[in-house]
């Protein structure tokens, strides 16, 4: 026989903390990808390509 009240605790799901943790991330994420981009581009020429239409 179990002691204590029947039925499971109810526990906070705590749903606004992990949603500004997520939206954290996300920002945080592509901050850090925007700095990468940037740095990864530096002293490298343009490419461009020209689309050939059969013309």
């Amino acid at each position: 026989m179990p002691i204590g009240p029947p039925g499971r605790p109810r526990e906070p799901l705590h749903v606004v903390a992990m949603a500004l943790a997520l939206l954290l991330a996300a920002f945080a994420g592509g901050a850090l990808g925007l700095i990468w981009h940037k740095l990864a581009g530096e002293g490298k020429p343009v490419e461009t390509t020209t689309a050939n239409l059969g013309g």
